[in-house]
């Protein structure tokens, strides 16, 4: 996985966006309930955020139902503080018969500095398609 960089454009609503480009998928504060005991924000709240980042590119893609099977190389690079607007951009890496692979750059902003953003972790996430029934499902795009 390359070194992310932060998207100067957003897609427009008119035209659906490539989603194998970074698009933002979400866009948070980080909040007081959200903190370790060190007063950070902690790992397991960025973890999950990156999840629903990930999972709306995944089911757009998988029209329909995701499920997370796989979380790989997540690596957190700078903390996070309360107060701080959190970006979390994502784009599809793969996409195989039943699982979509997402990437995804997590980006921290200080309310005193808004324009100085600086990434704070990345990692990728894998998805699988799943039935009503929660069972794998093949997916109707074709592999590329």
């Amino acid at each position: 996985m390359t070194e992310a960089a932060l998207p100067t454009t957003h897609p427009s609503p008119a035209q659906p966006p490539d989603a194998s480009q970074w698009q933002l998928a979400l866009r948070v504060f980080a909040a007081p309930a959200d903190t370790n005991p060190d007063g950070d924000i902690f790992g397991g709240w960025l973890l999950a955020q990156a999840d629903i980042a990930g999972a709306t590119l995944a089911a757009a893609q998988a029209k329909g139902r995701v499920a997370t099977v796989a979380i790989n190389g997540f690596q957190f690079r700078a903390t996070i503080q309360v107060g701080d607007l959190v970006d979390l951009y994502a784009r599809v890496e793969k996409v195989g018969k039943t699982s979509i692979t997402v990437d995804i750059s997590a980006w921290a902003r200080r309310a005193s500095s808004p324009d100085a953003a600086r990434e704070v972790a990345s990692g990728r996430l894998v998805f699988v398609a799943v039935d009503k029934a929660g069972r794998p499902r093949r997916l109707s795009t074709p592999v590329g």
